[in-house]
Formats: structure tokens, C-alpha cells, sequence
């Protein structure tokens, strides 16, 4: 990661949010997968050392833990790690590809108290389903949605679509799939973090006004649509259907109130920026020493007062910051700049109109 000049000495600010990913292993091999998961990587943290981690991260003020992989129920000793979590009375949730859910995972789901799952889902149908994850899978991850969705003891349930070039032209078949199931559907755009992932089918700037396009028309058209949006979709929009879009945005949170501590215990700001984005080693320090010490995610720190491109000039640079760190690494190569920003390509438009 580029070097970023900082008088950053010391963080004094609660390690909120941590996303913590207990195993690479998984039973999927999918092509956008943005932790190149499928084997556990080597010396990958024991069970007791993941739930010292737990301990220490209550103790810095955490508030929400997001487990996922790999895939989560491929580890053992899965559900001790999550216990740990609302033992502390922290948030938990919990990420996974659904495949390997049987009723002995669902009811150890029940007992533990998750306050978020989200279940991955990447085509509207069986066929296409496969296309994307090299299984059919689909009717499996529905009915465990709906499960999940009709069941008191879950207070969230969240079906989740990454989007890339190949699944962004299902978009419409994806709303009405959902639309008044009371599932809420979160969409996310793949980045380019994992090194498997073909750079072509990542979003063209055309294909990310595509799918602005397309969520203002359901928002619109689709009353009973419980959609969500992730952080890499903004920033401070003029359109009235999308002005709800971070209201109380402050910027990216990767290395300024989140960590992302892969399986191995190497520490970064967020998982979704790939392995040039590891800053420190749990196995060499320790999580309070890594995140207090200021020279540690200086990039991520100083994001605010090193924009560049439009983003330097914009009139909401003090809040948003570039926007999602992933996206911007992934359109510009620099956490200093994104174009894939709503209110960006609103204001080249209505230039474009003047001119014309």
C-alpha cells in the first residue's frame, strides 16, 4: 500500500466494527469470490486464539462481529467462536453460502442468538444460480431464507447478491424474486480484491449507472421491496428516490473504527481490499497494540486530507472521503479517489445538458 505521510501517533477511537474471517476453506469455488476461498490457508488461528481475539476486541469498545470464510460451518468449532460473541454482548452476524445448513446448524443458530444472517444468493434462478457459483444451489438457498425469515428467532435475515457484468442484466428478475417476501435483499457490487476475479467483469462505469438506474426504478415501482444497499453505492445523491443514501455518512470506516482479521491473523482495514492491504500479524502483536499505534492504516486515516480527482474538489470531500476504500482502490488504484459516486456522474450529466 502506498506510503501516506501522517502525525498520526496514537488512535484513540473505538475499534467498533470488526469483520473476522474464521476459515478460508469453502465448499464453492466461485469466480468473484473476493478472498480467493476454497482451501484453509495454512496455520490458520485456533479456536481459543479467534475467541482471545473476541475478548480483546469487547474490551476496545466493539459493538458488531461479522463471521464468515470460506465458509463459516466448514470450521469446527464454529459455534463456540459465536457464543464467545453474544457472550460479550456484541452483535453478531453471520455470512454464508447456505449450502451446508442442516438442522443441527439451525438449531445451534437459534440457541447462540444471531442478530444478523445474510445468505449469498447471485442468480434469480436454478440455472442461472449455477452459472455463478458452479452448483445448483438456489432452491436449497431459498427455502432457507424463507426459513430463516418466517422464524421469530432471528431478528434480521438478509439475502445476498454481489454483483458483477454477468449477473447485473438479471437485476429486474432479482426484484421481482423478492418483492414482497420480506426478505430484505442487499446488493453489493464484487471489487477487484481477489486475484481469481477477472478484471472484466467488473463494472464499467456504464454498468454502475445501469444499476443506479435500475434500483431508483424499483425503489419507484416496488412498494414491498426491502432493498439495502452496501457502502459502495453513493455517494450524496441528487435524485429524490436515492437522497436517503447516507444521510449520517462520514466516510469509509475500514481502519478508522473497523478491522478485518483474516483466518491467518493478519490484520487489515477491510477485507475486501485483497492481500496488498495487510498491515500487521496477530501472531506477532497484539490487536490493541496494532489498532492504537498510529502507524497502522495511516492510508485509511488520512483519507480526508489526501483526496485527489474530483473527489478533492467535491463539496461533500469532509464527509464522504472517497467513498467505499474497495471501490475507489478498484476504479482509481488509490484510496484517494472513486468515480463510481451517484452524485459524480449526476453533476457530469447535467453539465453535459448545458453545453448541449
Amino acid at each position: 500500500m502506498p506510503a501516506n505521510k501522517s502525525k498520526i501517533t496514537k488512535w484513540d477511537v473505538p475499534l467498533l466494527n470488526a469483520v473476522i474471517e474464521i476459515t478460508n476453506k469453502c465448499n464453492l469455488h466461485c469466480k468473484h469470490c473476493g478472498s480467493d476461498s476454497g482451501n484453509a490457508r495454512p496455520d490458520e488461528l485456533s479456536n481459543v486464539e479467534i475467541i482471545n481475539i473476541i475478548k480483546e476486541l469487547s474490551t476496545l469498545g466493539c459493538e458488531e462481529i461479522t463471521l464468515l470464510g470460506g465458509e463459516i460451518f466448514l470450521r469446527d468449532g464454529w459455534e463456540d467462536i459465536s457464543k464467545a460473541i453474544t457472550e460479550h454482548s456484541m452483535r453478531l452476524i453471520i455470512i454464508t453460502n447456505g449450502l451446508l445448513m442442516n438442522e443441527t446448524n439451525y438449531k445451534k443458530l437459534k440457541d447462540i442468538g444471531v442478530y444478523l444472517i445474510g445468505v449469498s444468493i447471485d442468480g434469480p434462478t436454478s440455472t442461472k444460480y449455477k452459472n455463478l457459483r458452479g452448483i445448483d444451489g438456489f432452491d436449497k438457498v431459498m427455502k432457507l431464507l424463507n426459513r430463516l425469515k418466517n422464524d421469530d428467532s432471528f431478528q434480521h435475515v438478509n439475502a445476498i447478491t454481489t454483483f458483477t457484468r454477468e449477473n447485473l442484466q438479471w437485476f429486474d428478475e432479482f426484484v421481482e424474486l423478492f418483492n414482497e417476501t420480506e426478505i430484505t435483499w442487499q446488493v453489493q457490487i464484487a471489487n477487484k480484491g481477489g486475484s481469481r476475479f477477472d478484471n472484466e467483469s467488473f463494472f464499467t462505469r456504464d454498468d454502475y449507472k445501469l444499476f443506479v438506474d435500475k434500483s431508483v426504478k424499483a425503489l419507484k415501482n416496488r412498494e414491498n421491496l426491502r432493498l439495502r444497499f452496501m457502502d459502495d453505492f453513493g455517494y450524496f445523491p441528487l435524485a429524490p428516490e436515492l437522497a436517503f443514501l447516507h444521510e449520517t455518512w462520514e466516510g469509509c470506516i475500514a481502519g478508522t473504527k473497523l478491522v478485518g482479521i483474516r483466518s491467518d491473523g493478519k490484520v487489515c482495514g477491510c477485507l475486501s481490499l485483497g492481500e496488498k492491504f495487510m498491515e500487521a500479524d496477530l501472531k506477532k502483536e497484539s490487536l490493541t497494540s496494532i489498532w492504537k499505534d498510529g502507524k497502522y492504516f495511516k492510508g485509511f486515516r488520512n483519507r480526508g486530507t489526501n483526496l485527489s480527482g474530483k473527489c478533492s474538489a467535491c463539496e461533500k470531500a469532509d464527509k464522504c472521503k472517497a467513498g467505499c476504500a474497495a471501490m475507489a482502490i478498484s476504479t482509481t488504484g488509490k484510496l484517494s479517489s472513486n468515480t463510481f459516486c451517484i452524485k459524480q456522474m449526476e453533476e457530469e450529466e447535467i453539465t453535459a445538458m448545458v453545453w448541449d
